[in-house]
This record gives structure tokens, sequence and C-alpha cells, in this order.
């Protein structure tokens, strides 16, 4: 018969049940998804109102807001953390401030994590290109914004209006958002809501986050005037 270095056999190792996951680690799991999920809800978002509501969508007005945004060449997939990198990095410093006097240039600013990070695929653009964004603080407008160093990323404005939004759960990929935008449009057409311009994937929560608790969200624009055909 083998013996481990402890002295058992390996036939009683082989014969052991796992042991039930102790009750320690459940709170500690349950205390862990908590604060996440309390960390991605203090997160500024752009201010808007909730209309309209259905079982598939809801329709919100939303104030225009600042954006901080980058494109990417490449796959829808696989450019994230391209994107990703060279928006936080504006965020977090790689920037001038516009308080910095000739003799100060390197005065930079750190700026909040704010929520959603999106991305579309513009229509005047090829397929394989995508437009990455931030969310800019409220606190900041054009003339404070600090000013970026990557020439990648700029600072552009969203206009406000009404907007059609479906919410999902689960980790995000090209096949799962195209399925969740084609559901929002079916819906958007029962109801005779025409939209105009590309859809939005707007991610709310890092990727440390349990995938059933990551909020995920179609966003399209709804047309402002229903007589003309939208998209």
């Amino acid at each position: 018969m083998h013996f481990t270095s402890d002295g058992s056999s390996a036939v009683a190792m082989r014969d052991r049940k796992p042991q039930p996951i102790s009750h320690n680690f459940k709170t500690f799991f349950v205390a862990v998804t908590l604060i996440m999920a309390n960390e991605a809800a203090t997160l500024e978002e752009p201010s808007y109102e909730v209309i309209d509501q259905t079982t598939s969508y809801e329709i919100r007005i939303y104030e225009p807001y600042l954006v901080a945004e980058t494109i990417v060449t490449g796959d829808f997939d696989d450019t994230g953390n391209v994107g990703f990198r060279r928006l936080a990095g504006y965020i977090f410093g790689e920037n001038t401030s516009r308080d910095a006097t000739d003799s100060n240039r390197k005065s930079a600013v750190k700026m909040n994590m704010t929520a959603p990070v999106t991305r579309h695929r513009p229509q005047d653009h090829s397929s394989n290109v995508t437009v990455y964004r931030f969310v800019m603080e409220s606190a900041y407008d054009r003339d404070s914004l600090p000013i970026p160093k990557n020439s990648e990323v700029k600072i552009e404005e969203v206009k406000g209006g009404k907007f059609a939004v479906r919410q999902y759960r689960g980790r995000i990929s090209e096949a799962r958002f195209d399925k969740q935008v084609a559901e929002l449009r079916a819906a958007l057409e029962r109801d005779n809501i025409k939209t105009i311009g590309e859809p939005l994937s707007a991610v709310y929560n890092g990727p440390w986050t349990p995938p059933f608790m990551r909020r995920n969200e179609v966003i399209l624009r709804v047309n402002p005037d229903p007589t003309q055909s939208g998209e």
C-alpha cells in the first residue's frame, strides 16, 4: 500500500469526500459581492429621466454630457484593452491641467472613474473601427477639463435627447451584444418607435464583478422626427 508523506494511505485519500464550503467563506463571498455592487452604484453616471418602461426596454431622456473618446482599429471583441488603457491613462494623469502655468506644464489632474464605458461602431467608418468613450464628471466643462497628452484621446459632447435602453447581465461579447440589439430593435418596431444612429454598448462594472451582477446596456437614440425613417 502506498502512503503519503503524512502517513495516510492513498486509498484513504481517494475515499475522502469533498468538504462543504464553510459558512465563513460563503459570508466572505457575499460581502465582497455586495461591496462590488455598492462601488459600481456610487460611480457618477450621465443625468437622465425614465419616461416610459416595458418588459423589454425603457425610454430615457438624457441631458448632454462630455466624454473622453478614442478610436481603435480592430475586431470589436479584441480592441477593448487598447481603448480602455488610452482613456484610463487620460483620467488617471496622462493630461495637463488647464491651470498649469508655463513654468509648470507637468501639472496633471487625477479624475474619478465614472460609468458607463461605452463603445460603438461609427456609421462613417469601416466596420473594423470601434469608438470607446469614458463619461466625464459633471463638475467639469470643456473649459476646465484637463488637456489629453495622448493625441488619440479627444473630448467630445454627446447630445442630449430621447434614448431606448435595454439592460442585460453577464459577460460582454460581440455576439451577445448583437443579440440584445436585435431584440431591442424588434421590441421598438412592435411599438412603432423609430431610432437613428448606431447602437451603443454600455458597461457599468469592471471585469472583477461576477457576471450575474454585471449591468450592461444596449442604447439606441430615438428619432426625434417620427415621420422620417429611422436608422
